[in-house]
């Protein structure tokens, strides 16, 4: 698979693929909200860690909070376990988002089209890559085996990347199921 990804984006899914094939689950990130310490204290009494760090400016002026595009009880149900609370790992800049190390997502507030285009561009090289249909101004996925996939939605300036790590024994990651994760995303945009 030749694809162009942002760093970040193509270490993720080369962990995902290896934690794939060797058959064990990645371990789960800590959780916030008093359920494990805080990344920036390490006190599980301390308030989650710069919520400022998880919303930056949307076209419009608007912000997009990353952890609310996809709720803990969408995760669970699309992946099939919870992955517990999301936790804000991004920058004001580039909010980010993760549900364990099964879910994560990625905004890029100003990437816009051509971004995205170069994304797909570099995904159809693959020739695993779907077009979305329905799915924010633009959105295209890419499926493995059934237990990974990867969807890029763009709406206006606003480019989101998805990571997916499903449970090999239920592979149950599909391009129907990604659609409509996705439209719930874009929707929240």
């Amino acid at each position: 698979m030749n694809l162009h990804l942002r760093p970040a984006a193509g270490l993720l899914l080369a962990g995902l693929v290896l934690a794939a094939c060797s058959g064990s689950a990645a371990t789960p990130a800590p959780t916030v909200g008093g359920a494990g310490p805080t990344a920036a204290t390490g006190d599980p009494s301390a308030p989650p860690a710069a919520a400022a760090a998880s919303t930056a400016p949307a076209a419009g002026g608007a912000t997009i909070d990353a952890c609310s595009l996809v709720t803990e009880q969408e995760a669970t149900t699309f992946l099939g376990s919870d992955p517990g609370a999301g936790l804000s790992t991004g920058t004001a800049d580039q909010p980010a988002c993760a549900y364990g190390a099964s879910l994560t997502l990625s905004i890029q507030p100003s990437a816009g089209k051509a971004q995205y285009d170069a994304d797909r561009g570099a995904a159809q090289g693959s020739g695993k890559s779907t077009d979305l249909t329905g799915v924010g101004d633009a959105a295209f996925a890419f499926v493995v085996a059934n237990t990974i996939g990867q969807m890029e939605i763009v709406k206006g300036a606003v480019v989101v990347t998805l990571n997916i790590q499903g449970d090999p024994s239920l592979q149950n990651i599909t391009v129907d199921r990604l659609t409509t994760l996705g439209t719930v995303v874009a929707g929240r945009m």
